[in-house]
């Protein structure tokens, strides 16, 4: 009954997917990327090595892939072997299709018997790694059924979560489809267990090992270092509206020495041109930094920028906590920078832990950001301590790519 519904399930979401897919730019990638999918996955294994042995990694969307990279990248390295990657979220694939550290990049077909069949066949992968929270039944239960290993990486759990209810026995049987399930803490293991999957391992979160490499990038930014020179900077990563609600009227009435980079989720004109014209003069956009007049402010206005800039600020605000979903908070930590968000951190533990460390600071209005902001650059060694609490707590959460690594290669070999 489980399996029924949820291939009616299945179907009724393709469905919906491709009539919004005549609206809907997302959808319409979602259909595309799919279409003739067999016939240009044949050719495109047939350009692999044929000596290396195939490993394909599946991950949803970019989130999940940054997650899985640091991983991707040494097993790669390491090992002669073909990597596969497979996404299921348009948002993942455009942006990384033409990665060149991977063999092969492609979407993940619909989710059904015949289509994972096939899928499988094709790839012949002796190693499947499914990263964080990917549970796709039909393509697990055939990779169970070919005897090829199969390894849920950097993956966390919570009590709310399908797989702990006792009224949904069937959907508790994707867990056991795996043979391995590395999780990042004690909670996940815990809950694992309690319901008798024993082939796990705390590894940790991959995610810290991806950010500490970001920020031993040596990238320059000639134009960014002489718009700032010697003063100390305020970085906003990935603001949106009612993030820059709250920093606006500061940044317009600040009086001192300070530099002002804002980085926007939208870089759309009319978003960056609106944001221009509330700051009533003080900023310039990234595009016209040739002719910077004496604005203490830059708009960027370009994607791609924004984890190598976070080397230049003395304090950083990250945005989406306020209802669109909180940006990345370890990239400027793993600099030592602290952190200001909006107030809400649902779904990302590390929020808390930096809180509780010291080294981020919630606010819900102008007021709050105001206070903590001018605490931050007028109290140095309040600064100093914020500043620590976050390098040390990267530096300590570091290593759970090499450990997850290790356990992939045995099943390698």
């Amino acid at each position: 009954m489980g399996k029924l519904l949820y291939d009616i399930s299945l179907r009724s979401f393709y469905l919906g997917i491709k009539i919004a897919s005549f609206f809907n730019d997302k959808a319409d990638l979602w259909i595309k990327g799919r279409k003739d999918w067999k016939t240009r996955l044949v050719q495109a294994v047939e350009k692999l090595e044929k000596q290396r042995k195939n490993v394909w990694f599946h991950v949803s969307s970019l989130g999940e892939f940054e997650q899985g990279r640091p991983v991707m990248e040494e097993l790669k390295k390491n090992n002669d072997i073909n990597l596969i990657i497979s996404f299921y979220s348009p948002s993942g694939y455009e942006v990384m299709k033409d990665w060149k550290v991977a063999d092969l990049i492609c979407y993940l077909p619909l989710d059904t018997a015949n289509n994972a069949k096939d899928f499988i066949k094709i790839i012949n992968p002796v190693l499947v790694v499914f990263v964080k929270y990917e549970f796709w039944y039909h393509f697990l239960e055939q990779v169970k059924k070919s005897r090829i290993p199969s390894i849920l990486i950097s993956a966390r759990f919570y009590p709310s979560q399908s797989f702990f209810k006792s009224w949904l026995p069937w959907y508790r049987k994707l867990i056991f489809l795996f043979d391995n399930i590395l999780v990042q803490d004690q909670v996940s293991l815990d809950l694992l267990n309690s319901i008798s999957y024993l082939n796990t391992q705390i590894t940790g979160d991959t995610r810290y090992d991806r950010v500490v490499k970001l920020s031993q990038n040596e990238d320059i930014f000639t134009e960014i270092e002489s718009f700032i020179g010697e003063k100390k900077t305020f970085i906003a990563g990935s603001s949106w509206p009612l993030d820059e609600k709250i920093m606006i009227p500061f940044i317009k009435d600040d009086k001192r020495d300070v530099r002002f980079i804002l980085v926007p989720h939208d870089v759309n004109k009319d978003h960056v041109l609106s944001l221009q014209k509330k700051l009533a003069g003080k900023a310039i956009l990234h595009s016209e930094i040739d002719k910077l007049e004496g604005q203490t402010t830059l708009i960027i206005d370009r994607i791609g920028m924004l984890s190598r800039l976070y080397k230049y600020a003395y304090i950083s605000y990250i945005g989406g906590a306020f209802k669109e979903g909180l940006h990345n908070i370890l990239e400027p930590a793993a600099y030592g920078i602290p952190v200001i968000t909006g107030p809400d951190h649902s779904g990302f533990p590390e929020g808390p832990e930096m809180e509780n460390n010291g080294g981020l600071f919630k606010v819900k209005d102008q007021d709050d950001f105001k206070q903590i902001i001018n605490r931050l650059l007028e109290d140095e060694e309040f600064y100093l301590k914020a500043s620590e609490a976050n390098r040390s707590l990267i530096s300590n959460k570091k290593g759970a790519s090499e450990k997850t690594i290790s356990i992939l290669e045995r099943y390698l070999k």
